[in-house]
């Protein structure tokens, strides 16, 4: 693996006194990865949620086809859900094209020759056929590739429009096992005159005991495309096995180029439905929020911990209302469980200030701005208004 350079999404200008002053914001990084299955060279993007960093904990990860064009509305959705409390954070790998047709569609097995093939596809159809070959690379070299480099839980998630959701369902029928959750979108099924949906019959009428996450949609799209989307709806209401959660929309108004962005928001809503912590376990306190999270281990297969973002809210709350000593102890939770991130620290800080011990807020403001310099912490100023602030309080009480 060779790290090739920040990918960077977004310039923000910020016009002061006539000058211009430009900051990079980096969304992730890129690399290559060479495939001995494939033969190449591969590029990825990668995403990590910002709480990686300060944390020892394993993120899910979310596989998404077509990087290219796929990443960064992927990337800002989820961003957003998780940041709003209603999916977890997330490590997401942006896989980029070479050969996209060969890559993503399974091979044609209806019919001898071209003269069986739909009028118009036979160039596509010449130039389809390596999807099995490309699920190899991700079993075999990919996901092992992203473990070892990463903090995963073993959840898995695949993402794919178009061809891609060809191919994601393909993955779903031959390899039910590989993801915890699929999401299709507009996927092209009227390849191979629909194989894909038999092959789903087949896989659910030999694994009764199926389960997973399966989610499809479909654009403003007539013909073969509605077709073929309408037979799997059917074949899922009346055969899929009763562990397996799934739903397919039709989203009228969306077109083949925008149905990506809502595609992404309702999908993870649907594979998290009861992430977000419920108002009443808020109320109760942090033993009942833990216990929020214990439940959803049990439901995901994998140890999750009550984020360092959620605890934090309890603290505010507290603190908000005037209940200084319980925001200290909830703060102080915070730091014993995350003491490499440096928000615990000054949050901490925060309310120590308000209990009126200064001196040890100074200290606690000077931890944060000491660990948020050694990550290029985005924050790092607000740390450093906190330090002057305290600093002047104790200047003017001498």
């Amino acid at each position: 693996m060779k790290r090739l350079r920040n990918f960077a999404i977004l310039i923000s200008a910020l016009l002061v006194t006539g000058a211009v002053f430009a900051e990079t914001i980096t969304l992730g990084e890129r690399e290559t990865l060479f495939s001995k299955i494939l033969d190449e060279e591969r590029t990825l993007s990668v995403y990590l949620p910002a709480s990686y960093a300060g944390s020892q904990a394993a993120y899910p990860v979310v596989y998404v086809l077509d990087s290219g064009t796929r990443f960064l509305h992927t990337v800002g959705a989820l961003e957003a859900l998780a940041n709003s409390g209603h999916i977890p954070a997330l490590i997401v790998v942006g896989v980029h094209n070479t050969n996209r047709t060969r890559d993503l569609t399974p091979p044609w097995t209806q019919g001898n020759g071209p003269e069986d093939w739909p009028e118009g596809r036979e160039q596509v159809i010449t130039a389809g056929g390596g999807a099995n070959t490309f699920l190899d690379f991700f079993e075999e070299e990919l996901i092992p590739h992203v473990d070892k480099t990463y903090r995963t839980a073993p959840f898995r998630v695949l993402v794919g429009h178009s061809f891609g959701g060809l191919f994601a369902v393909n993955a779903f029928v031959t390899k039910p096992d590989l993801f915890g959750a699929t999401l299709a979108i507009s996927p092209s099924l009227w390849w191979d005159e629909g194989r894909s949906v038999e092959q789903a019959q087949e896989l659910f009428e030999d694994s009764p005991e199926l389960s997973g996450n399966l989610y499809l949609t479909l654009a403003d799209e007539g013909g073969d495309m509605l077709e073929q989307f309408r037979n799997m709806t059917t074949l899922l209401q009346y055969r899929a096995p009763g562990a397996l959660r799934w739903e397919a929309h039709l989203l009228d108004g969306e077109d083949h180029g925008s149905i990506p962005i809502p595609s992404v928001y309702s999908g993870f809503r649907f594979f998290f439905p009861r992430w977000r912590v419920p108002p009443f376990a808020q109320q109760e306190g942090l033993e009942a929020v833990d216990q929020h999270y214990t439940s959803l281990s049990n439901e995901y297969g994998y140890d999750i911990s009550t984020p360092e973002g959620t605890i934090n809210n309890l603290g505010y709350q507290a603190l908000g209302t005037d209940e200084i000593e319980r925001a200290i102890e909830i703060f102080q939770t915070n730091v014993d469980r995350f003491p490499s991130s440096a928000n615990v620290y000054d949050s901490l800080g925060e309310a120590v200030e308000a209990a009126g011990r200064l001196e040890e807020a100074l200290k606690l403001y000077q931890k944060a701005y000491e660990i948020g310099a050694e990550k290029s912490d985005r924050n790092l100023s607000a740390y450093e208004g906190h330090i002057d602030a305290v600093k002047s309080k104790l200047s003017d009480s001498k």
